[in-house]
């Protein structure tokens, strides 16, 4: 059995296991999950055992989304609100809720106009991204990304624009290892 302190080590940035701290055995289990949520082998030995993982890549995409928008509605102030706009049959019988985050663009210095209200989902392909645009926030978010170890502001452009993501980069390394351990 695997103890759940040999992976604590990797939640810190840059921290790594020690090739002796899985048997052969757990390191295939391993690396069979993480080529299931779209890594390499190579990649996973890489990031586990030698390079560590960015803070980006151990909290993931979602909650680091879920964050940077939690900062701008109590530090920011900024209107945001998540509503139902109505549901969708997935696999099985029961509908799902379908949730769209709302936010309001202020007019211009110059126009009279009162806000405008707009709506994006988190889920949706570059949703966020041009949410960030709308109200002006991208470098901001760019910044934020730099402080977790996404250092360029074309990669951070480049990744959320196409919102394009392995899906252990939106889960984060402490999920799957916290599913791993589950399994395993």
């Amino acid at each position: 059995m695997i103890s759940k302190d040999i992976f604590t080590k990797i939640t810190e940035p840059q921290g790594v296991l020690a090739v002796s701290d899985l048997t052969p055995d757990e390191k295939k289990l391993l690396y069979a999950e993480m080529q299931r949520l779209g890594s390499s082998d190579n990649f996973a030995y890489k990031r586990f055992f030698q390079d560590g993982f960015a803070l980006w890549e151990i909290d993931g995409i979602l909650a680091l989304k879920a964050a940077f928008l939690s900062w701008l509605r109590t530090e920011e102030k900024l209107f945001l609100e998540v509503r139902c706009v109505g549901e969708r049959m997935v696999t099985g019988d029961d509908p799902v809720s379908i949730y769209r985050y709302f936010y309001r663009i202020p007019p211009k210095a110059d126009e009279h106009e009162q806000f405008e209200e707009r709506s994006f989902d988190l889920n949706e392909a570059g949703g966020f991204w041009q949410f960030l645009g709308d109200i002006e926030y991208r470098q901001r978010f760019g910044n934020f990304m730099a402080e977790r170890g996404m250092k360029s502001y074309r990669t951070v452009m480049k990744r959320f624009g196409d919102d394009d993501w392995k899906e252990w980069e939106k889960m984060g390394i402490r999920q799957v290892t916290e599913l791993f351990m589950e399994k395993f």
